[in-house]
């Protein structure tokens, strides 16, 4: 009897320690969890923010910046367009070429307010027609310069700014798209942009650009057709449209190469 006493006793001091551990284990869970939310809050700086709100900020961080504007290449130092009124160079006594070939006249004109000089023009207009590379070579032709008002003109040969080219080229239904020059007949139209800067990438100095842009043209007067380059790494023909590209060879502004007439294979 006194003994179940006891025991009855013992387990209801041992139920208490339960209860009790219990209680306090949970008075320190909570307190834990209190101060790690504390802690948090202290890290953070305040109270968490909303989800929406932290969207928005890391869309905000993702937008791009600003392009850097690009600066713009700087203008010609030339004009693209024109009156599309021309003053002419006066005659010369001067026959370029030997022997008895028929002597072709020509008149050299120049856009007005293109900035450049008449006289330096035909000059240079003189140099590559009297060259002994050029089209009088072959002791088939020979060249002279006369006046506007001249009785007898085979032919002019113009410089002009590249939106005056277009316009006159498209008269005779050629569409330079202000980039190459052209010949119509009785007019070799030269492009001035070409002329003082040759084109992208050419890799001969500018001088040997300007004879091609005239032989070419002049080619073209005097009858010649269009040539294709003839082999990777040659000299390109004179009249290969080397103005739409080199397609391998290499620069060339002359007809005739060594002495002898320089041609590649035919286009039709």
């Amino acid at each position: 009897m006194v003994e179940g006493s006891r025991t009855r006793a013992l387990i209801r001091r041992r139920q208490r320690r339960r209860r009790s551990l219990a209680a306090a284990t949970g008075v320190l869970v909570a307190a834990a969890l209190a101060a790690t939310a504390g802690l948090l809050y202290l890290q953070r700086g305040g109270p968490a923010t909303p989800a929406a709100d932290a969207s928005a900020s890391e869309s905000v961080a993702a937008a791009p910046s600003p392009e850097v504007p690009v600066p713009s290449a700087p203008p010609p130092s030339f004009p693209v367009s024109g009156p599309n009124t021309f003053a002419y160079a006066g005659a010369s006594a001067d026959v370029l070429g030997t022997g008895t070939a028929a002597v072709k006249q020509y008149r050299v004109a120049l856009e007005n307010k293109s900035g450049q000089d008449l006289a330096a023009f035909a000059d240079t207009v003189r140099r590559v027609l009297a060259d002994p590379r050029g089209w009088t070579a072959g002791g088939d032709v020979r060249f002279q310069q006369v006046a506007k008002d001249s009785q007898k003109v085979d032919f002019t040969i113009l410089l002009a700014t590249q939106a005056t080219v277009d316009k006159l080229c498209a008269v005779g239904g050629i569409h330079t798209e202000q980039f190459t020059s052209c010949r119509l007949p009785g007019q070799v139209v030269l492009n001035l942009t070409r002329w003082l800067t040759a084109i992208p990438g050419y890799g001969a100095p500018l001088a040997e650009y300007q004879a091609f842009e005239l032989n070419y043209a002049v080619g073209k007067e005097l009858g010649h057709g269009n040539e294709a380059c003839p082999a990777p790494g040659e000299p390109a023909p004179v009249m290969q449209k080397q103005v739409l590209g080199l397609k391998g060879c290499t620069p060339n502004g002359w007809p005739y190469l060594d002495g002898k007439r320089y041609a590649g294979p035919a286009l039709p």
